[in-house]
């Protein structure tokens, strides 16, 4: 079992021109967004939105923004059509669950294989085109670095109080109330005892 795997990169071309850019395949993503520049340097029409998008981490980002009916190019060569909102600032381009759903792409994961892009052409037969695969060093096996470094505080009896505008947890009789943070000492120190 993994914590972490490659990000689902390919290279696409977009407009007439070809300007090659490297997107992200999510399929959990709602929108195909690509920075506001790449379009501009393919000579690609748009046309002006304010508006903002949040992330997963809460975060904004401005999208000022929209290519319709841009020019996709695969890397198997088929051509489709993608509605680009337009992203300022330094974001990658995400194909995402719109223009998936829309021409019957599919993520396949596979042991033996990795990912792959799958979908049909035109003519019927069915297409892979390789995203990572299984020997790429970007597979994370192991937790994340400084994990066991954390200390959490010992409560040995909790309380729930109702104070009419919200309920909030009371720690009563602790012994140890603090939460030990981490430091350059503690992170030496936890490393030395790793080793031995």
């Amino acid at each position: 079992m993994h914590y972490g795997c490659p990000l689902g990169m390919i290279e696409v071309s977009i407009g007439l021109e070809g300007h090659r850019v490297k997107a992200l395949v999510d399929n959990g993503s709602e929108l195909s967004i690509i920075p506001e520049v790449d379009p501009i340097k393919a000579g690609i029409p748009m046309r002006a939105l304010n508006m903002r998008l949040k992330g997963i981490g809460g975060h904004s980002t401005a999208i000022v923004g929209l290519s319709e009916n841009t020019l996709l190019i695969l890397p198997s060569g088929d051509e489709r059509k993608v509605h680009f909102f337009l992203a300022r600032g330094a974001v990658h381009t995400v194909i995402g669950r719109p223009f998936l759903a829309e021409n019957g792409i599919r993520l396949e994961h596979s042991k033996t294989q990795g990912e792959n892009l799958s979908f049909r052409e035109l003519d019927g037969r069915r297409l892979c085109i390789p995203v990572f695969s299984p020997e790429s060093k970007e597979w994370h096996a192991q937790p994340p670095e400084g994990m066991d470094l954390c200390n959490m505080a010992k409560v040995d009896k909790m309380e729930v109080q109702d104070n009419n505008e919200e309920s909030r947890f009371e720690e009563i009789n602790s012994e140890e109330q603090e939460i030990s943070g981490l430091n350059e000492e503690n992170i030496l120190e936890a490393q030395e005892q790793k080793k031995e």
